[in-house]
């Protein structure tokens, strides 16, 4: 199996799991992160409500 793109040896640039560490780690999120957060919800609970119904019942609609 060949390996992934990401995963070729480049010299000094960084593996892919230490890129994923560095970004989980990082001190700042990016603003589509902030943006995701704090934007409204706008479904409420509505699926929470159908999917109960669903566990309760064994069928939807």
């Amino acid at each position: 199996m060949s390996k992934h793109p990401l995963d070729h040896d480049r010299g000094a640039s960084k593996g892919r799991l230490e890129r994923f560490t560095a970004a989980a780690k990082a001190d700042m999120p990016s603003k589509a992160t902030m943006a995701l957060q704090q934007r409204p919800r706008t479904q409420g609970d509505g699926k929470m409500k159908a999917f109960s119904r669903i566990e309760k019942t064994g069928g939807g609609a």
